[in-house]
């Protein structure tokens, strides 16, 4: 056969074989969607509710309290100075009359123009760090400037980022083991759809070996079901956790109305959901060709 009929062939292999075995085929795709709901809801739910957590600096900063009555051309210099060292990323001057401004606003104090209040603060430089650096890094970098001439203390904390990796790795640890759950769930359910429908269709395979047809040949038709099975599955399980999310919308729009708020959990960027049917179509191709190649080794070990 040509390359061109032998792949008509297989598609009307496959048009056939659901055909014929609808309740299958539907129940394997009905598994499937199900199966795959769960990670993309779990996944849109902290997708949306991490985007704002996104937005919020993660880079340590030190904060460097200068010396009372420092001026200009000094501020310039220590600014240079500081900018020497290594992991700094971003250096911010912060004059004592801002400092002092928004510490009045933080603490709720109204102020004006007629106010005569001394101002304790001296000027500040904020010292933005590297967002990778280790904490002992950060301590060391933060003692280097604290020696400074022109520089009184600095102040600065780490154990935060300690924290956010230590919460960051479990949920990373997390999500791998529900991914590889869902994961072998799916090849359960895929394994279980393939075996049946070649099992069916073991008469079918056997003259196939008998006629002299290629394993690829065979197994085509039997991959590109288990192609369109997950690959609709996707597309299904992606709809099924939209259609959750909006729910779900509708209700937390309820809780942040009570609270002045607005929380909503936005949808899953289109290269995600592209990538994700994808990977399943692949992925149940893949399967669906194991099981196949089985099938027909164990048809070649009778013969």
């Amino acid at each position: 056969m040509s390359f061109l009929s032998s792949r008509a062939w297989a598609l009307q292999q496959v048009l056939r074989g659901i055909n014929n075995a609808k309740g299958l085929f539907f129940l394997a795709l009905a598994l499937a969607s199900l199966s795959l709901t769960i990670p993309v809801f779990v996944a849109s739910i902290v997708y949306g509710l991490s985007e704002p957590l996104r937005s919020v600096p993660v880079s340590p900063e030190v904060t460097v309290f200068t010396d009372e009555g420092i001026t200009k051309s000094q501020m310039t210099n220590l600014e240079a100075r500081i900018g020497r060292h290594e992991h700094v990323m971003k250096i911010t001057t912060i004059p004592k009359e801002e400092a002092f401004k928004a510490l009045n606003e933080n603490l709720g104090i109204k102020t004006n123009n007629n106010d005569k209040a001394a101002n304790p603060l001296p000027d500040l430089i904020i010292v933005t760090l590297d967002q990778n650096m280790a904490p002992e890094d950060i301590e060391k970098t933060a003692k280097n400037i604290e020696k400074l001439s022109g520089v009184d203390m600095v102040a600065y904390d780490s154990t935060w980022l300690t924290k956010l990796n230590a919460i960051s790795d479990a949920l990373v640890n997390l999500g791998v083991i529900f991914t590889i759950i869902t994961l072998m769930l799916l090849v359960c359910v895929i394994t279980a759809s393939v075996r049946l429908a070649t099992d069916a269709q073991k008469n079918e395979l056997s003259m196939l070996y008998l006629f002299g047809a290629s394993a690829s040949f065979s197994i085509r038709p039997y991959a590109w079901r288990g192609f369109l099975t997950m690959g609709l599955a996707a597309i299904v399980a992606l709809g099924l956790s939209r259609f959750a999310t909006g729910f779900l919308n509708e209700a937390l729009q309820s809780v942040g109305d009570q609270y002045g708020t607005s929380i909503v959990i936005s949808a899953l960027p289109w290269e995600f959901n592209a990538g994700f049917i994808v990977f399943c179509a692949l992925l149940g191709g893949l399967i669906a060709s194991i099981i196949t190649q089985r099938a027909i080794a164990k048809i070649e070990r009778i013969d």
